[in-house]
């Protein structure tokens, strides 16, 4: 299966080889409770979107996807991508992950339960507070949803409709990622 990325120009160095980031990568396209969630039910062998590169299976669609961060498409390149060896790869059902249907979904679910004319009080919003903080280990959340029923409950309420690991990918539009371990690296040939 082919993968492209589109990456600055600027910055682009057909000699380098892209080795595993160290750190987590926090979401610029999707709720941080999303992607808390995603990564929560992210089976053991799927690749974690907090340390995946992204890709796109054509041309356009990875032009496409660097657009989508504001800035004009004749700062890119798009390029294959070649890995050392296969990486963990998973591919959605959408071109990216802004649009796939669990966003609104669980966006509409959060609105429901914590909107309203009367909010809830700050204390019973601060104890679901885990579920919103930037990039929540799956072991932290686990531990805060042991302690606080109410956090508990709202997670396994919205566990319960995503569908991002078990939705059928499309082959010939949906964003890919893959991860990359200590052993594998990429390179990037321009097209």
């Amino acid at each position: 299966m082919q993968m492209y990325r589109a990456v600055s120009r600027a910055t682009f160095d057909p000699a380098r080889e892209h080795r595993p980031h160290p750190g987590a990568r926090m979401p610029g396209n999707v709720p941080y409770f999303v992607d808390n969630l995603w990564e929560l039910t992210r089976p053991d062998d799927k690749p974690s979107r907090r340390k995946a590169v992204y890709a796109s299976p054509t041309v356009e669609l990875a032009f496409d996807g660097a657009a989508g961060v504001g800035q004009p498409r004749e700062g890119f390149i798009v390029c294959r991508v070649e890995c050392s060896r296969p990486p963990n790869m998973f591919q959605l059902p959408v071109t990216d992950a802004r649009y796939h249907p669990d966003v609104k979904r669980l966006q509409k679910l959060v609105h429901g339960k914590l909107g309203g004319a009367v909010p809830p009080p700050l204390s019973d919003r601060l104890a679901l507070a885990p579920l919103f903080l930037p990039g929540i280990a799956r072991h932290e959340l686990m531990a805060a949803m042991e302690e606080n029923g109410a956090l508990r409950q709202l997670v396994e309420e919205l566990v319960s409709r995503v569908t991002l690991w078990t939705d059928t990918p499309d082959p010939v539009r949906g964003e890919q990622f893959f991860e990359l371990d200590k052993d594998n690296s990429y390179t990037l040939h321009a097209v």
